[in-house]
């Protein structure tokens, strides 16, 4: 009889070297601890797969009349703006009702991940919760955390925010709003050369930073006591940027990935920040990329402002038709026409998401697929009944299915903090909840999900 000998699988970081290079190789069910043989290599262990978490912002809200379900559960009426995703309805879950105490009018961008009124005179800037999920799990992976958006940078100091992450100290980290230098940040291996260059700018900018630091640390003793605080929150930016420079560097000379080139084809018209913006096109290859970061262990923890909450930044479909600008639809005034095309956006943009899923969802990982080990949140900090409300948010939790998620369909949670869904996300990624999570702003977990 045949006798299954115990093999010692594949390490995780596993290259192939010849002719004076070396490849990462991608994640192999033979690196499993499960795995039989290099052929037929069984399942992922439970323990070992990656969990992950995705947090995209769609700013100034959602035609609520057509996105809504009137009827709750998995065998909801299907409203227009989900018909895109009524194939996948068992994948998710539309969450209703729920409010955030600081948002409304037109700067919720803040409070999305924060949960605190960032934007008061005299508030303290505080963190955002992907990067608490960041600090957690993401030294496992070469970028701890990725903040993208429909605009690059961070926009602070101006109306609207740009990103949606805010590092420990409070100091909003940039976005990446093009899908092909995204790609090279991820996938572009480096030559000697190269390497040597960047060595010597973490040397350069360390030197900076200590010499920062030492003159901060002078200044100190003759401050008063406010002023003491105030330095002490720019010491502690310092810190997070020094962190953030020794992670980076740690993995510096470690091969990254290698992955089939993408076909980004007509560049410019992929940049958001110069004119004819091809924009399903656009979206679709950021949705990509993004995907293929998490295939390859890049990351596990995503942010993405997909839509502004003032000028949205996504052309609202002007080249499929649409006469008005989204911000202006949310003003509709009852007037049919702008009603009309408002849901005819809505749709546009959710067949985008529904492709953003399905791509998650092909991809085949263990007994389940990308999907099934990814939490997925779609939301806005507008209200769906009137989008510049705090209250009756558009959300929805996507995917986690092998990560215990229970998804209901639809679920109606009047007048809950959105907060509580970021819990629950917390909870469904095995991180504790960090001290004062949310500036306070969330009080438990969407039960039904868990």
């Amino acid at each position: 009889m045949n006798i299954l000998q115990k093999r010692q699988p594949i390490p995780r970081r596993t290259f192939l070297k010849g002719a004076g290079i070396s490849l990462a190789l991608p994640w192999l069910d033979a690196m499993s601890v499960r795995a039989q043989s290099a052929t037929f290599a069984g399942d992922l262990a439970a323990s070992e797969t990656p969990r992950r978490a995705v947090f995209c912002f769609f700013g100034l809200g959602i035609n609520g009349r057509d996105f809504t379900p009137a009827d709750t559960g998995g065998d909801y009426t299907v409203t227009p703006i989900l018909k895109p995703l009524e194939e996948l309805r068992r994948e998710f879950t539309v969450v209703s009702g729920l409010k955030l105490t600081y948002s409304g009018g037109h700067v919720g961008d803040r409070t999305f991940l924060t949960g605190t009124n960032t934007r008061s005179a005299g508030a303290k800037l505080r963190v955002s919760c992907d990067q608490e999920l960041a600090a957690a799990i993401g030294r496992q992976t070469r970028f701890p955390s990725l903040s993208l958006g429909i605009k690059r940078g961070t926009g602070f100091g101006g109306y609207y925010d740009q990103t949606l992450s805010w590092s420990p100290s409070g100091t909003p980290i940039p976005s990446e709003n093009r899908p092909h230098v995204l790609f090279d940040q991820l996938f572009r291996q480096e030559n000697a050369e190269s390497l040597n260059v960047r060595e010597a700018e973490f040397v350069r900018r360390a030197s900076v930073l200590d010499s920062l630091g030492d003159e901060a640390r002078r200044l100190n003793g003759t401050l008063g006591v406010d002023d003491r605080r105030k330095l002490d929150e720019y010491l502690t930016g310092v810190r997070d940027l020094e962190r953030r420079m020794q992670e980076e560097k740690d993995w510096l000379r470690k091969p990254k990935p290698s992955v089939a080139t993408i076909q980004f084809g007509k560049e410019q018209a992929l940049d958001p920040d110069k004119s004819g913006l091809e924009y399903r096109r656009y979206q679709r290859l950021m949705y990509d990329v993004i995907a293929l970061a998490l295939q390859t262990d890049s990351t596990r923890v995503i942010t993405y402002l997909a839509r502004m909450d003032g000028s949205d930044g996504t052309g609202a479909w002007k080249d499929m038709g649409n006469p008005y600008n989204y911000h202006g639809m949310t003003h509709h005034g009852e007037d049919p026409d702008m009603l009309k095309w408002w849901t005819q956006a809505d749709i546009w943009y959710m067949e985008d998401w529904a492709y953003f899923l399905n791509k998650l969802k092909s991809i085949k990982e263990g007994d389940g697929t990308l999907l099934d080990h990814t939490l997925v949140a779609y939301g806005s900090s507008g209200g769906s009944i009137n989008a510049h409300h705090n209250h009756h948010l558009p959300a929805m939790l996507a995917g986690g299915a092998r990560l215990g998620v229970k998804h209901q369909g639809h679920l109606i949670k009047e007048d809950v903090r959105l907060g509580n869904l970021w819990s629950t996300v917390f909870d469904r990624m095995q991180v504790p909840l960090p001290k004062y999570f949310q500036g306070g702003e969330a009080d438990g977990l969407i039960k039904e999900l868990v």
